[in-house]
């Protein structure tokens, strides 16, 4: 719990602390990736220490994963310019992500099926208390110490953690073999991956989404994942097993997952456009929004236990995706006509709605397969959700983007613009800021918000879209996993 908090924290807390880091190190160009970088290196240590799980210690492991984070975090603390902090941000990813999933992996080996839905929604609820501390701890650090401690905070946590898990975790002994390991298949993946997120990420914030640069980088991420394929069929240890897929409970489970994730981080990264482009909110109520629909996703976590343990998985799911259903509903439907509490609404139901899709998600995969296979399971379905945010963000910034540049086609008074500020403006970011909206025309202003409100209710309807998707992939789940050989058929035990 304590690693995941500290994985969890170190988002939120430099969220709020980067407007202070900037000024201090300069390089406002490069603001984003201190963020994107991070997502990126995580998500391609994930099916990494994920597959190495099922093959070596995982206390060593996980105790591996906290040393490079401690040390990406010091790196970071040390960052004399914004090129180092994002180079460093790129070495707290890859233990970011480490021992993202190995809690949840170690979780779900100490605790059998019928316990594991529990616990880890108890582990998910740190979330909730992230989202709260996070803002509030690095708003206090920057405004009475140097913006450096958000970064050597980490240090302490680490340490009790690592304390903790040396004094507290015990394996059992594991078999004397050395594993072949998949090195052409997780290069293939990590090549794949990388070409993947990057181009997600640079569609989604460039106003041509579908640019040449864009195609030719998934054409390229298409054919590593080729090889991949070709790659694992024949790999003695793969890093991703291709025969997971066939098993049904964990096929459905992968698709949920995904699903759930697009819904989740299309909310929160929308949201706050809206909130502050068209309502007028100032960020820290908009971010208020935002932290109802992390506390909804808390509670989510916590009531799926209950919820699994009377209906099933599919129940559970099925749930879980109506409830996010529901909230993109009330942002098509009903947004414009209640205003602001209609939207904190939608995001309550969309936080609810994840926390128990994705928790059912998660217990269902790591049910539906032995116990030798848990680390890959795990780690292949959280790199699912990875890929599922940054496909859904790139998708609603596409058909966002589109209408916005179709709108201001059709506007009156657009075209008198000069030719730098129409280009500005067709950047919904641009709206958002109070000193670019005092160079817009007052006539135009208005009719700007409204273009914006209109190209945001396609951009949710098309999550609506992909929720109901979800909704349908949930009721495809089994409501229990099947028979079969569980719990301690790996020959390594924790205890």
């Amino acid at each position: 719990m304590l690693v995941i908090f500290l994985f969890a924290i170190d988002a939120t807390i430099v969220s709020t602390s980067m407007p202070t880091i900037v000024a201090r190190l300069g390089g406002l160009e490069l603001y984003g990736w201190v963020f994107s970088i991070y997502m990126l290196t995580s998500a391609l240590s994930t099916p990494v220490f994920g597959k190495l799980a099922d093959l070596f210690s995982r206390r060593r492991l996980m105790l591996a994963g906290i040393a490079v984070f401690v040390v990406g975090s010091t790196l970071c603390g040390m960052a004399w310019s914004m090129k180092a902090l994002v180079v460093f941000r790129a070495i707290q990813g890859l233990g970011g992500g480490a021992i993202y999933a190995l809690s949840f992996i170690i979780a779900g080996v100490l605790y059998p099926p019928d316990r594991r839905a529990r616990v880890q929604g108890v582990i998910s609820g740190i979330w909730g208390v992230s989202s709260v501390l996070g803002p509030l701890a690095g708003g206090l650090i920057v405004e009475h110490a140097s913006w450096r401690w958000v970064f050597f905070v980490n240090l302490p946590i680490a340490a009790l953690s690592v304390a903790l898990i040396a004094t507290g975790l015990r394996e059992a002994e594991a078999e004397h073999r050395v594993p072949k390991l998949d090195l052409a298949g997780t290069a293939a993946l990590l090549a794949a991956l990388m070409l993947m997120f990057y181009a997600l990420s640079h569609g989604a914030h460039n106003r041509r989404p579908l640019n040449p640069e864009v195609l030719s980088l998934l054409g390229l991420s298409a054919v590593f994942l080729t090889a991949f394929y070709l790659i694992e069929r024949r790999a003695e240890e793969p890093v991703i097993p291709l025969d997971l897929f066939p098993i049904p409970l964990y096929r459905v489970s992968s698709a949920v997952a995904a699903l759930a994730a697009m819904g989740v981080f299309g909310a929160i990264s929308y949201l706050p456009l809206y909130l502050q482009g068209v309502t007028g909110l100032a960020a820290s109520r908009a971010g208020a929004v935002l932290l109802v629909l992390s506390l909804g996703w808390t509670v989510g976590s916590l009531i799926a236990d209950p919820v699994i343990r009377r209906g099933g998985y599919r129940f559970a799911a099925a749930a879980g995706m109506a409830s996010m259903a529901l909230g993109y509903s009330v942002f098509v439907f009903a947004a414009s006509a209640g205003g602001v509490p209609a939207v904190v609404a939608g995001g309550c139901l969309i936080g609810v709605g994840m926390g128990m899709a994705n928790l059912t998600s998660l217990v269902a995969a790591q049910s539906a397969v032995p116990m030798r296979r848990i680390g890959v399971a795990t780690s292949t379905i959280m790199l699912f959700r990875t890929f599922g945010g940054a496909f859904c963000i790139s998708l609603m910034g596409t058909v966002l983007l589109d209408r916005m540049q179709h709108g201001l086609q059709m506007l009156d008074g657009a075209s008198d613009l000069p030719g730098s500020l129409r280009g500005r403006i067709a950047d919904p970011q641009y709206l958002l800021e109070p000193a670019a909206r005092a160079t817009i025309p007052a006539s135009l202003l208005p009719k700007l918000t409204s273009l914006l409100a209109d190209a945001l209710w396609y951009a949710f309807l098309v999550g609506l879209l992909l929720m109901i998707a979800g909704l349908a992939a949930s009721l495809c789940m089994q409501s229990r996993a099947p028979h079969g050989p569980t719990g301690r058929d790996s020959g390594r035990a924790i205890v």
